[in-house]
């Protein structure tokens, strides 16, 4: 694994990692407690193999060999070493945020096929002005708020297109005012919000 970023934000810190090695190369590198290891023999796909040891691996580099990775019933992680934690991961990289404030995190690639299942996750006003000046960026980028602010919240059933409401750099959930902010690193689109303060 290489890391390509890390950025303190407050008492916060983002880290965004490249992967380079398969599940039978990460394996060895990655102590997994039982229950891990119970959790790792279930999964099917590499991919989904291999993001699982990778975030571990970074994890338990950053804090310990006994850091477990736990989540909640509605699919939000954290870890007793922070209070608060956002994970993503996409076409080999993992990007990792934890802190004392709560930060919704998602990274994506920029893709063409973005632009044209864009409208299922944005509102009809988003949607035009999507339209105004459409871009696989763009694409990426809203799309990377919604999931970002899906994870800030924590709740599967939030609707895209109803619940999270995009305006320029803010977003508005449920009764949460968020800052949106994206980096580039390595052509993958890096997004992730806070509490607007």
């Amino acid at each position: 694994m290489k890391e390509l970023l890390y950025k303190k934000i407050k008492d916060n810190h983002l880290y965004v990692w490249q992967v380079t090695s398969c599940s039978k190369d990460l394996t060895p590198k990655v102590h997994l407690e039982k229950e891990e290891q119970n959790e790792f023999r279930v999964l099917k796909t590499e991919k989904r193999k291999v993001e699982f040891l990778a975030c571990r691996l970074a994890l338990k580099t950053i804090f310990s060999d006994k850091l477990i990775l736990q989540h909640l019933n509605s699919g939000k992680p954290f870890i007793n070493e922070a209070p608060h934690i956002s994970i993503s991961h996409s076409n080999n990289y993992i990007a990792i945020v934890f802190g004392k404030e709560n930060i919704g995190l998602d990274i994506e690639l920029p893709q063409e096929k973005m632009q044209s299942i864009i409208s299922r996750v944005l509102s009809a006003d988003e949607y035009n002005l999507f339209l105004k000046n459409p871009s696989a960026i763009l694409a990426c980028k809203l799309w990377g708020i919604k999931e970002a602010t899906l994870k800030y919240i924590g709740d599967k059933k939030l609707s895209f297109r109803q619940d999270i409401k995009i305006n320029k750099d803010n977003v508005l959930c449920l009764n949460h005012q968020l800052a949106v902010h994206h980096e580039i690193v390595d052509q993958m689109i890096v997004t992730y919000v806070k509490n607007k303060i």
